[in-house]
């Protein structure tokens, strides 16, 4: 028995599979994530190794050599990358597409094990940082004071931070700027030769004394207590008194050979935010967690923060990709749903019966319906892609019910009833509209085999299109038939209107100029291939005019200018002249919120991100406000910045 004889003569079996697949459908829809694009995982692994206070040439030579000398045997390797800076070693592993990085991951620690003994003593232990795009920064703020400056970063770390760390899907906040507390000990050199004393004595002795220790447990009645010696320093003048050794019977403490200060550690990153110093938030989410939800929360817990913390704090929003998210995903469903709406519209002109038409559109809503099983049980998320897919797709699903429909109506016509022209008409064009769905599946299957990042995009546009197509061929020989043997109606039993005599009209015009057409490219054979073939040429030439590009160009909304001092150079001059930079940048009218950044971060992580820093990095950049209120593009802003600086 053919599937369009089953769901014919079993119409209620037929209603209760697609019931299950909307049910399932709408469960999967409310269970996805949303995001701007698929989740990318490029086959790199970064291995960082902080080497403070040390040279560009140092790094290289005494850090990054030995670890390419034993990373270059790791497996499945494709390349190394090294970048050698002052202070830190970053040396970029990059494998085969499909390799296992958990896997790979292990290699490297063994490799990593092999190199530290051959380390130099004031490296600090390389760590291991696996880049996806679920480590791109959801959002990004500043946070400024103008009363609370010099406290901002303890105000941050932990009256801002902590509690945003506690949201919900919230992986990691990265700190850049601000002034972190330290106790400055300046020793007087004539003192410590006056009581024989050295530095590195003294290091140990204090070391020693900051210490909290458990001693153990005492049992008192029914209680059993820990008891713990508690002996960390609490303040600068604790640290004073601190007793060093002895001359004599005499105790020397640390206050007599040295002077000890409450202050704040040598800045190596410096930030601004309009005309004030500021610490940058850089917020990356948990992997897996909807981008969307975590920026609400997120939003939500800062608005209660805001009464906690001091009045004269102040947190602008600099990136927030939820609103791009939302920007792009209701561009292209628009776009669908119009194309949708079209295809509906165009259905009735052409079918010219309202019966017929819903029998057709009902492909469309049962084809996304299982679309978005798809993406649930593959793991995917509603993105750009997916929504551009969808959209493709909602053009082509409508094919096979068309040309089923068709043939089932030219049934009903010729008198037969319903039931029967629904199983014959479909079963006559079975093979033919498999075999048309099967020529579009060879067009769109050969892109789930492409690797890299092409592969990870234009597989799921692939996936999806294939998964719409295939459910479009079930429905059109199953719930079509089922439907027409319900719904339709011979053209006898129809009252004829005057709008369908008119339409008719029309459409026997359009088959008569169609028909003389392809009988004068019949009659003129040659003719018709040369223009073809002058067609299809000219179009061939227009490819190096038209371009290329992996992604077009879009208004964020965002302007952002990286500028590069002359190597070696202090972090306090490039701070200066992105300061200067700054003030062009807070004069531009459209300017809603405004940021710098100077210097180097202490474990290199904005390297690690794919971001320039160093003491001779500056960064300059701001949020537009919206693009509906203002009349120039992004990128015009951008020009018009770039042109200002070049005169300093």
């Amino acid at each position: 028995m053919k599937l369009p004889e089953i769901s014919v003569r079993r119409p209620v079996a037929t209603v209760m599979v697609f019931a299950a697949i909307a049910l399932l459908g709408g469960v999967a829809f409310f269970k996805l994530n949303l995001d701007l694009l698929p989740d990318v995982e490029p086959p790199a692994v970064s291995v960082i190794t902080p080497y403070p206070g040390a040279s560009a040439v140092d790094v290289e030579s005494d850090v990054t050599k030995y670890l390419e000398d034993q990373l270059s045997t790791t497996p499945n390797l494709d390349r190394l990358e090294s970048l050698s800076k002052d202070n830190i070693a970053i040396v970029n592993c990059i494998f085969d597409w499909g390799t296992d990085l958990d896997v790979a991951v292990n290699d490297i620690r063994e490799k990593i094990d092999l190199a530290k003994p051959d380390l130099p003593d004031g490296a600090e232990d390389p760590y291991i940082f696996k880049f996806s795009s679920a480590m791109v920064p959801v959002l990004v703020m500043t946070v400024t004071a103008k009363e609370s400056g010099p406290d901002l970063y303890r105000i941050v770390d932990k009256q801002i931070a902590d509690p945003l760390k506690r949201v919900a899907g919230v992986g990691a906040i990265i700190y850049v700027g601000g002034q972190e507390r330290q106790i400055n000990v300046h020793f007087d050199r004539e003192a410590l030769e006056a009581y024989h004393l050295s530095v590195q004595q003294i290091r140990h002795v204090l070391a020693d004394e900051n210490l909290n220790l458990p001693a153990g447990t005492v049992k008192i009645g029914d209680k059993e207590l820990q008891i713990r010696v508690e002996g960390r320093f609490r303040n600068a003048p604790e640290i004073s008194n601190t007793v060093i050794g002895k001359s004599g019977d005499a105790l020397v403490r640390l206050r007599n050979v040295a002077a000890v200060t409450d202050a704040f550690e040598e800045q190596q990153e410096w930030a601004r935010s309009g005309n004030l110093p500021a610490i940058v938030l850089i917020i990356q989410k948990q992997s897996g967690a909807n981008t969307v939800n975590v920026i609400k929360a997120i939003k939500e817990r800062i608005k209660t923060l805001k009464g906690e913390v001091p009045a004269d704090i102040e947190i602008h929003e600099i990136l927030d990709t939820s609103q791009h998210i939302y920007a792009m995903t209701n561009n292209v469903t628009e776009a669908a749903v119009v194309g949708g709406i079209l295809v509906i519209v165009i259905c009735f002109l052409f079918l010219r019966r309202l019966r017929t038409s819903l029998v057709v559109t009902l492909t469309i809503p049962f084809s996304i319906i299982v679309a978005f099983i798809g993406l649930f049980s593959m793991g995917y998320t509603i993105n750009v892609i997916s929504l551009m897919s969808l959209a493709i797709a909602v053009g082509i699903v409508v094919d096979d019910a068309i040309v089923v429909l068709e043939n089932i109506v030219r049934h009903v016509d010729e008198g037969k009833s319903p039931g029967l022209a629904a199983v014959e008409g479909a079963s006559e064009v079975g093979l033919a509209v498999t075999a048309a769905t099967l020529t579009i599946v060879a067009v769109f299957a050969p892109l789930l085999l492409v690797k890299g990042i092409a592969g990870i995009i234009f597989g799921q546009l692939a996936f999806l299109i294939l998964l719409t197509i295939l459910t479009s061929l079930f429905i059109s020989l199953t719930l079509t038939p089922m439907a027409s043997s319900r719904l339709l109606r011979s053209r006898a039993e129809t009252r004829q209107r005057l709008m369908l005599v008119w339409s008719e009209r029309i459409l026997d015009g359009i088959d008569t100029f169609y028909a003389r057409v392809l009988e004068g490219c019949l009659l003129h054979r040659r003719l018709a291939f040369a223009i073809i073939g002058i067609i299809f040429c000219g179009s061939l030439i227009l490819i190096p005019v038209v371009g290329t590009e992996f992604m077009p160009e879009v208004d964020s909304g965002e302007v952002e200018m990286v500028i590069e001092m002359p190597e070696g150079a202090r972090v306090e001059v490039t701070a200066a002249a992105t300061e200067e930079m700054l003030k062009y940048v807070n004069d531009i009218p459209e300017m809603q919120a405004s940021y710098a950044l100077a210097g180097q971060t202490k474990k290199g992580l904005l390297s690690a991100l794919g971001f320039e820093e160093g003491t001779n990095i500056g960064r300059i950049g701001g949020r537009l406000i919206d693009k509906e209120e203002r009349s120039r593009l992004a990128k015009e802003i951008a020009f018009e910045f770039r042109e200002r600086i070049a005169n300093l």
